[in-house]
Order: structure tokens, then C-alpha cells, then sequence
């Protein structure tokens, strides 16, 4: 498996910046959401 040992550093951090992706898209998501009910309904809140 090469030369990398059991407490080796990932080489990259995909994974980091694939949680900051997913995190800022779901916030993004979540504020449109809330304007679009409060165009549509009159309330940031859909139920």
C-alpha cells in the first residue's frame, strides 16, 4: 500500500472541502426556501 504509515495525513482534503460544499448548499437551500414561503404564504414557516 506504499509508503505511507498508519498515522500519515491525507495527502488532500477533499473530504473538508466537500463538507463546506454540502454545508453552504444546504444553508443556501434553507434560506430560499424561507423566502419563497414568505412570497408565497405570508410566513417564513410553510406548515
Amino acid at each position: 500500500m506504499g509508503d505511507r504509515t498508519q498515522n500519515a495525513r491525507p495527502e488532500s482534503n477533499v473530504y473538508t472541502i466537500m463538507v463546506i460544499l454540502s454545508v453552504a448548499m444546504l444553508l443556501g437551500s434553507t434560506v430560499y426556501l424561507a423566502m419563497r414561503s414568505q412570497s408565497l404564504f405570508g410566513s417564513w414557516n410553510p406548515f
